[in-house]
């Protein structure tokens, strides 16, 4: 008598809660040879604030951070590309507010402490000047309680971190109740980036 077949067994995989970041590269704000670029404007600032300002201690251990801006003045152009970018995020966003942006200037030694800013709806970086071996920025899973299952947050997640390679131009944006924190940096060159948050509905 033939065997009978056993149905093949089909497994499917979805995903419950994924925790995505949005990047995107703005070639226009880069150092430019005919032309004074975004980048090189900001640099100037901040040149001149670091000079004026005192530092803002917060979430940064060493470095210098300037007080929370307004979008306007020399911000103006990061924030009208920071608008247009979250328009075409997948989230149905009707009206976005940047109530604040601020300077973050790191040297070697310099680092930022794991933070997250829970209170807002999305918050993210731009990054005017990222030398090499200057510091990379690293997300922490967001499930507290993912990270008392070491097997699947090792075997299926890869780690409680992620680790993201940044560079000059590079803008960023993702859910504020993400923690993270910026490594150590190893050069004398100076790191520079616009964090800012974002209330959206």
């Amino acid at each position: 008598m033939p065997r009978k077949e056993t149905p093949r067994k089909i497994i499917q995989q979805e995903f419950m809660w994924p925790t995505p970041y949005w990047r995107t590269f703005l070639p226009d704000f880069i150092k430019h040879e005919t032309r004074v670029s975004f980048n090189e404007d900001m640099e100037n600032w901040v040149s001149g604030q670091m000079e004026q300002e005192n530092n803002v201690y917060k979430s940064n251990r060493g470095g210098w951070q300037s007080e929370l801006q307004k979008p306007e003045g020399v911000f103006e152009p990061l924030k009208n590309e920071l608008l247009e970018f979250c328009k075409h995020l997948p989230l149905n966003i009707k009206n976005i507010q940047i109530p604040q942006m601020w300077v973050n200037v790191n040297k070697k030694g310099d680092w930022n402490v794991i933070h997250q800013h829970g209170y807002y709806n999305l918050s993210g970086t731009y990054y005017v000047k990222v030398p090499k071996d200057s510091g990379k920025l690293v997300f922490r899973d967001p499930r507290p309680a993912a990270l008392a299952n070491l097997f699947m947050v090792n075997r299926f997640d890869g780690g409680e971190m992620k680790t993201i390679d940044i560079s000059d131009g590079i803008l960023m944006v993702w859910p504020s109740f993400l923690d993270h924190f910026v490594q150590p940096s190893q050069t004398k060159e100076e790191r520079i980036s616009i964090s800012f948050d974002i209330w959206a509905t």
